[in-house]
């Protein structure tokens, strides 16, 4: 599509015709499915390749947390240097064009990795310092497209409209990671480069989308230029709401990094599944997200994010306490999947309608910066001490019961969040 420096292909939030936003959400949530397919090769795969590099959890575990890292440094740069940013391909459009085909790349860096270097030298330290750098540019490049990507979200939808567009996003992600964990995971017992194939597959389709199918505006008001300073997004946070916001988003991303970050080697290792129950055992709580997530966004934008995520906190802690003192076989173990699956979305879709509510367009990108700095810092510390916990106690369930104490965390940060407003049946 063409664009231009003030109006990049779309017109303003809320004055779409119905269908055309709803197929700007189906595009949106597709694109970012291809973000979601390499955070579950981080989830599944990435841990069993380091494995062939180094048996140290708490290894793996920073390995895991760069992720986090990233999302630390790269994702609130990007979101803030877009919001100053424009050219004729608009101002977070730009980013992605760059940062899709990267990650992309790297994904299959990071595969055939273990099948060129001779097993006999694998175990070193030149290997493992290589494994952490493929992995670091894979991770950075994915958070630009998130730091772009999140933003555009809080710009190209109303209000009103945030709550059911987060709820689109989830249910294509999800359809897409099922995907994968469905047929490339398992897939994996054959030989682990079919799951980094997979994601290229689908980052190749975000790519084209992003190309050919993805516009943008750009509003006439630009925050003026000046020089990027690591800490300078925190300033949002002198904003009571944003910083509350900030609490429970970083509670919500805790809680999925510790409960994810060893759960591959927890199926496989502890339970002593294969690769093929882990796909399909995690493929199975994936289906949920494609059921529930609209009519939680619909939930959201007509009752307000607050009262979602008092009962997502409390439900998501009795989860994690399954984990840790009941499941033991392929049924608990479903079953458990399952009702994390329901409880973590039900306390993921409001954090983005609360973000963006009531900010003016021209600082979406420091206000996401600002949240997203505070969760990922918060993450990356929980992930690399839960992992030298685990690695001290011996025990894989140890992540789980961290991710319990941070419900609590989250329970209290949704509690001091404003009342929300609710007019006519929508959220105001």
């Amino acid at each position: 599509m063409s664009a231009s420096a003030v109006d990049a292909g779309s017109s303003c939030p809320g004055t779409r015709t119905g269908d055309d936003s709803r197929r700007t959400m189906a595009l949106m949530g597709v694109m970012m499915g291809g973000a979601g397919t390499v955070d579950a090769l981080t989830a599944t795969m990435i841990p069993i390749t380091a494995r062939h590099f180094t048996d140290d959890a708490g290894l793996i575990a920073v390995l895991v947390a760069l992720n986090r890292v990233c999302g630390f440094v790269v994702q609130p740069y990007v979101a803030w240097k877009s919001d100053r940013y424009v050219s004729h391909r608009g101002r977070r459009r730009p980013f992605l064009l760059v940062a899709w085909p990267v990650t992309l790349f790297a994904v299959g860096a990071l595969g055939v990795l273990p099948m060129i270097v001779p097993e006999e030298i694998q175990h070193t330290v030149f290997l493992l310092g290589l494994l952490f750098l493929v992995n670091l540019a894979l991770q950075a490049t994915l958070d630009a497209c998130y730091g772009a990507a999140d933003p555009l979200y809080g710009d190209t939808f109303a209000a009103r409209e945030l709550g059911r567009a987060q709820g689109a996003r989830v249910i294509a992600s999800n359809a897409i990671v099922f995907s994968m964990t469905a047929f490339f995971v398992p897939l994996a017992d054959i030989h682990e480069f079919y799951p980094y194939l997979g994601s290229m597959f689908f980052l190749g389709v975000s790519t084209l989308i992003a190309m050919f199918f993805l516009s943008e505006r750009v509003p006439s008001v630009l925050p003026k230029p000046e020089r990027y300073h690591p800490l300078k997004p925190l300033r949002e946070l002198a904003n009571p709401h944003t910083r509350h916001v900030a609490l429970v988003a970083s509670a919500v991303l805790v809680t999925l990094g510790v409960t994810e970050m060893l759960h591959a080697l927890f199926v496989t290792e502890t339970l002593g599944f294969s690769k093929t129950v882990l796909g399909l055992s995690t493929a199975a709580s994936l289906v949920i997200g494609v059921i529930f997530s609209y009519p939680l966004g619909v939930l959201v934008d007509r009752w307000g994010g607050r009262r979602v995520l008092v009962v997502g906190f409390a439900a998501m802690m009795l989860v994690e306490l399954g984990f840790v003192f009941w499941v033991d076989d392929l049924v608990s173990l479903s079953i458990t999947l399952i009702l994390f699956k329901i409880a973590w979305l039900v306390v993921h879709i409001p954090v983005v309608p609360l973000m963006f509510q009531g900010t003016p367009e021209e600082h979406r990108g420091s206000v996401f910066a600002a949240v997203q700095m505070t969760r990922a810092g918060a993450t990356s510390a929980a992930v690399i001490a839960a992992g030298f916990l685990v690695d001290y106690v011996g025990s894989y369930r140890m992540c789980y019961l961290v991710g319990a104490a941070v419900c609590l965390i989250g329970l209290y940060g949704a509690l001091r969040l404003r009342p929300d407003k609710v007019g006519k049946g929508i959220v105001v």
